[in-house]
């Protein structure tokens, strides 16, 4: 794996590449290639994937200026895969990197368009007291000033995003089971909060790593629907609906396994498709590393 991770680092770095995405990017080309190779050093499954996907993933980042380093949580690449029986041992097979919009990535997006004021989100906890009138959508709390580091902790009831429109302070709350049927519905990757592997422990997947903030940044999608935002921003915000609910389709059918093939387990990673091309890394040493970027790309055309 050191050895994997090492191999794709050489290729990031290297002056080719460095010369390749400086057409693109200009002036953050250094910035892209360096968070890329921090995020594969954190990650080292990424460095399974080919560098076509790996940089098509990035990109979609970088277009929308976010970055992919994990502790900003505004994008992040996440290495999918799938689990098989070879020679009698569970395997990661067939790995693809993908895309995924973080909630603060979303917030930067809006804000940066100017049509809306203030956005944010937050968990809500019991002791906050919430009402919430669903027929009506109406969200009241009786101790908005609770607050979990000083006054204790409290079970969380659920969650809300708000952002302010001419003076006028817009709120979207759901309780915390709308937001768990949501997730067990439409993400690939969530059997809810309960769940356990085939070798009992809990998925580190991001609906079980970070609840709260794929929670927080469902609920500001729904918030976000109705308003004000360019097409640039629904166009992101839809990309990323459609990333989620396909997580596990990005991984093919394992070759070359034993007869316990039927052994088959898609998974993510971790937590945290491009058209074929002449490849511009040829004097890598260090293999291929086809560019994604020889033709346009619809994906990427998208959101830009």
């Amino acid at each position: 794996m050191a050895n994997e991770v090492a191999q794709v680092q050489k290729i990031i770095n290297s002056d080719k590449m460095q010369k390749h995405f400086e057409e693109i990017l200009q002036d953050n080309a250094a910035g892209f290639l360096s968070g890329l190779s921090t995020v594969v050093a954190l990650n080292p499954d990424l460095a399974k994937t080919n560098m076509n996907d790996l940089t098509n993933a990035a990109m979609r980042a970088a277009i929308l200026d976010l970055s992919v380093l994990p502790d900003l949580g505004e994008a992040y690449v996440i290495p999918y895969g799938k689990r098989a029986k070879v020679d009698g041992k569970w395997v990661t097979k067939d790995v693809k990197a993908q895309f995924q919009l973080g909630y603060r990535g979303i917030i930067k997006l809006v804000q940066n368009t100017g049509r809306v004021g203030r956005l944010g989100g937050s968990v809500v906890y019991e002791a906050n007291k919430p009402h919430y009138n669903y027929v009506f959508d109406e969200f009241t709390m009786e101790n908005e000033n609770y607050d979990p580091y000083v006054d204790g902790e409290s079970p969380v009831a659920g969650y809300l995003a708000f952002y302010y429109l001419d003076g006028e302070r817009i709120v979207k709350y759901w309780p915390i089971q709308r937001v768990i049927n949501h997730a067990m519905k439409f993400s690939q990757t969530y059997k809810g909060p309960d769940h356990k592997d085939r070798y009992g422990k809990t998925p580190q997947t991001p609906w079980y790593t970070d609840f709260d903030a794929m929670a927080i940044k469902t609920v500001m999608k729904d918030l976000l629907k109705f308003a004000p935002k360019t097409t640039k921003v629904a166009q992101a915000i839809a990309e990323d609906d459609k990333n989620e609910r396909e997580a596990r389709d990005v991984t093919p059918e394992t070759e070359e396994i034993t007869p316990e093939e039927q052994n088959v387990e898609p998974e993510i990673i971790d937590n945290q498709p491009a058209e074929k091309s002449d490849n511009p890394f040829s004097g890598v040493d260090t293999g291929d590393a086809p560019n994604p970027f020889a033709e346009k790309n619809e994906a990427l055309e998208d959101v830009k």
